[in-house]
C-alpha cells in the first residue's frame, strides 16, 4: 500500500556544459556529442501531492500550477501535456501501472530554452523522487525512461560532473574539483536548437578521431582534478558558440562582460542562450552581476553541486 496522500518535495538543479563538441549526425537524425556537464545549485522547486493506486482501472489526473520564481511564465505558457514534468509523471505511472491523481506546484527559477537543462532537470527530479519513494523500477529502467524523455535527462538524474556521449545517454562520472562561484547570465535571446544544429553542418562522419577525443578527455580530466578553470579554458570549447554568436551578437557581448569581470572561464552552455562564468572571487562575481543587471540582463549566482 502507498502512503495516502503521498507528498513529495524535490529540487531540480540546472546543468552547464563546460565542454561541448558535436561530432556527427546519426542515421536517426540525432547527433552524437562529446560533452562535460556539471550540475549547479540554481534550481526549480517542485512539490507533488500524489493519491495513487496500483493496478486500478482508473486514469491519471494531472495538474500543474506555478508557485512563484523568476520564470513562472514559462510554465503558464506551455501546454500541459507537452510539459516534461507531466510527461515524466505519466510515463512513470503508466510503466508501473499506477492511476489516481498527481498535483504539482513548481517554483520556476531556471530559464527555459537556455541550455541549462531546465525542463530536463524537472523531469529527472520527478522520476528520481517518485522512484525513491515508491521503489518500483530499477535504476537502469529509470534511466532508460529518462533517456526517452530527452537527451539531457539522464545526466540531470545523475548530477555531479560527467562526460556525456552518444546522444547524452552514455555517462561517465568525473572527479571535478572546481571551487569557483558560478554566474549564469541570460538576456532573453531565443536560440532555435534545430537551427543551431543545422548551422554546424555535421555529416555522418565524426569530426575527430577516437584518439583525439581520448586525448581531450585526459586533458579535461586533469584540469578538473586540479580545479584549474583557467587551464580548462585552453582546452574546453562549445561548438555552438561561433554560429550562435554570429547570429546573436548580444550573447557574445554577455560573454565579454563575464571575461572582463574576472571569470577564469566563460562560455555559452548547450546551444544557448545562457552564458556562464566561473569566478574564484565572490566580490568579482557580484560586481559582474551588478554590471549585467544595469544592462538589463538577468543573472543567477550559484555554485557547483
Amino acid at each position: 500500500m502507498f502512503p495516502k496522500p503521498l507528498d513529495i518535495e524535490t529540487r531540480a538543479r540546472a546543468k552547464i556544459n563546460l565542454h561541448l563538441e558535436v561530432l556527427n549526425r546519426r542515421p536517426d537524425g540525432y547527433h552524437n556529442i562529446f560533452s562535460l556537464m556539471a550540475r549547479v545549485g540554481l534550481h526549480d522547486l517542485l512539490k507533488l501531492g500524489c493519491d495513487l493506486n496500483r493496478r486500478s482501472a482508473g486514469g491519471l489526473d494531472l495538474t500543474l500550477r506555478t508557485d512563484g520564481g523568476d520564470f513562472a511564465r514559462i510554465i503558464e505558457e506551455t501546454p500541459l501535456e507537452t510539459n516534461l514534468i507531466v510527461r515524466a509523471i505519466r510515463a512513470y505511472c503508466t510503466r508501473v501501472g499506477l492511476s489516481g491523481a498527481v498535483h504539482v506546484a513548481i517554483e520556476k527559477n531556471i530559464p527555459a530554452g537556455a541550455g541549462l537543462g531546465g525542463g530536463s532537470s524537472d523531469a529527472g527530479a520527478v522520476l528520481n523522487a517518485l522512484n525513491e519513494r515508491l521503489g518500483l523500477l530499477s535504476r537502469e529502467e529509470l534511466m532508460a525512461m529518462g533517456s526517452r524523455l530527452g537527451a539531457d535527462v539522464p545526466f540531470c538524474m545523475t548530477g555531479g560532473a560527467a562526460f556525456c556521449e552518444g546522444t547524452g545517454d552514455k555517462i561517465t562520472r568525473v572527479d571535478c574539483r572546481f571551487r569557483h562561484h558560478v554566474l549564469i547570465a541570460h538576456n532573453g535571446t531565443h536560440v532555435n536548437t534545430a537551427e543551431a544544429y543545422r548551422s554546424l553542418n555535421r555529416t555522418n562522419y565524426p569530426q575527430r578521431s577516437r584518439e583525439e577525443l581520448e586525448r581531450t578527455r585526459r586533458e579535461i580530466t586533469s584540469r578538473c582534478m586540479t580545479g584549474d578553470a583557467g587551464a580548462l579554458s585552453s582546452v574546453a570549447r562549445n561548438d555552438f558558440e561561433r554560429p550562435v554568436f554570429e547570429r546573436h551578437e548580444s550573447l557574445a557581448r554577455v560573454k565579454l562582460v563575464l571575461i572582463e569581470g574576472g571569470a577564469d572561464l566563460a562560455a555559452m552552455t548547450g546551444s544557448g542562450s545562457a552564458v556562464f562564468g566561473l569566478f574564484r572571487d565572490r566580490t568579482s562575481m557580484e560586481r559582474t552581476a551588478a554590471s549585467l543587471s544595469a544592462q538589463g540582463v538577468w543573472s543567477g549566482q550559484t555554485e557547483f553541486m
